[in-house]
């Protein structure tokens, strides 16, 4: 870097003028001084234009670029945000404004795509016996309620079903197989429940079969009483159709009470007034006995498959005779081992029957304790049977007695009691015709 010395001679030209020479020293050091910050800002505003577009002020004609007009708007939205946020620093002319306005056009352009709402929906159809089963559920529920029984068969099974009491009753089960001291109790009890002759609320079995027996009960006398009064309002002989409707209400009003034999009077008559049965249906020929056999005993499998009651029935009976090769001779050999070493008189006796009761109870209980249960599980799969086969005898003698006597109302409940037991598929199969599943709804409905 060369300096250059300025001597400037005032008056005398052998006498340099200090004063002069001073000034320019002075302006010399700010300018270097004003250079260096200069330097320094530079590199800051380097730095801070790092996030920014800015690429230095334009000229006065220097047109604004395309490419920068047109830009493509396809950017993430934060990115954008991102290179607004830094100020652009020093001065600003007209050109600058113009251009950063341009920047936020463009950053207005590119807008967060608003989500799109999900669409949500679904698809409902309408059961054409839900009506007819609907109703049956609220006759068995209100006869129940008025029946004080079911209170304390209900409350039996609850107390029976508490983990204290379960606990007990094992503890009753492993003291009786160590030392039997119940004697005949449990062959009298099961001759009892065989014949049906005394039924004592004494273990969790004994209280589930008498609770769901009286259900059952209870519910094939809804199904006769609703169907009593079917047959009455639909018989074309009135005054012994009348007579017929009586009887049935009065057996209704003794269950259910007046409310909900109204409610099912209302429901029957709804039904006689909404349902014409064609012409072909009544012409149809009538079952033979063998037609007709085939036909119950269809609809009583199809029916047993699909009750749960049935199901967890069979699910608990499976625990016993859904047994593994190797858990079946396991037990015979482990049983009869530990059962000849508990015979041995010296201190080898006493701990073969206790790691024997051990096994014993880890395994269910004693054999004996095991048939009562199941015995109890297999009444409470015949009552099941038993209702199931009485309905399902009910629904397709009065169907048949409906169609011979041109009954619309009795030909109705019918189909509706056997489109609950088997579906509206399976009743097609059997009948050959679903006549409610078939009709037209009216115009508005």
């Amino acid at each position: 870097m060369h300096t250059t010395n300025y001597v400037f001679r005032c008056g005398s030209p052998a006498k340099p003028c200090t004063s002069w020479a001073l000034g320019l020293s002075i302006l010399s050091v700010l300018s270097c001084q004003f250079g260096a910050d200069a330097a320094l800002n530079n590199e800051q505003s380097a730095v801070m234009r790092l996030s920014t577009p800015y690429n230095g002020p334009l000229s006065e004609n220097q047109p604004l670029s395309v490419q920068e007009e047109t830009a493509s708007t396809d950017e993430d939205p934060s990115i954008l945000e991102s290179r607004f946020s830094v100020p652009i620093d020093g001065p600003l002319s007209l050109n600058n404004k113009t251009r950063i306005s341009v920047r936020k056009k463009r950053a207005q352009l590119v807008r967060p795509v608003q989500q799109q709402e999900e669409l949500k929906g679904c698809i409902s159809f309408s059961d054409p016996y839900d009506s007819m089963s609907n109703q049956m559920d609220r006759l068995l529920e209100a006869a129940l309620d008025r029946d004080a029984k079911t209170k304390t068969l209900d409350m039996a099974v609850a107390h029976y079903r508490k983990k204290t009491q379960i606990v007990i009753a094992e503890t009753k089960d492993a003291i009786d197989y160590m030392i039997p001291y119940r004697g005949f109790g449990p062959s009298s009890e099961a001759g009892d429940v065989i014949l049906g002759e005394k039924l004592k609320l004494k273990s969790r079995a004994s209280a589930e079969y008498a609770r769901q027996k009286h259900i059952d009960e209870t519910h094939l006398k809804v199904t006769t009483s609703m169907f009593q009064v079917a047959m009455g309002l639909g018989m074309p002989d009135r005054q012994r159709g009348d007579e017929i409707t009586q009887s049935g209400m009065n057996s209704l009003k003794e269950l259910v009470g007046e409310e909900e034999a109204q409610a099912t009077f209302q429901m029957l008559s709804r039904l006689a007034k909404d349902t014409v049965i064609p012409e072909h249906i009544y012409a149809q020929k009538i079952w033979d006995v063998a037609q007709k056999q085939d036909k119950h005993k269809h609809i009583v499998e199809a029916s047993l498959e699909e009750d749960p009651i049935v199901r967890e029935i069979k699910r608990r009976i499976n625990k016993y005779n859904h047994k593994s090769k190797f858990s079946m001779v396991t037990s015979h050999v482990v049983q009869t081992t530990l059962g000849v070493a508990s015979l041995t008189p010296s201190f080898v006796g006493p701990a073969a029957k206790l790691a024997l009761l051990t096994y014993v109870m880890a395994t269910g209980g004693p054999e004996s304790c095991k048939l009562l249960k199941e015995l109890y599980l297999d009444k409470r799969f015949e009552s099941r049977c038993k209702v199931i086969n009485e309905e399902a005898h009910m629904a397709l003698d009065n169907y048949q007695l409906a169609l011979l006597t041109r009954n619309p109302v009795l030909l109705a409940c019918s189909e509706s009691v056997l489109g609950q037991m088997i579906g509206e598929t399976a009743l097609k199969e059997v009948m050959g015709t679903a006549l409610l599943a078939e009709k037209k709804p009216a115009p508005g409905a």
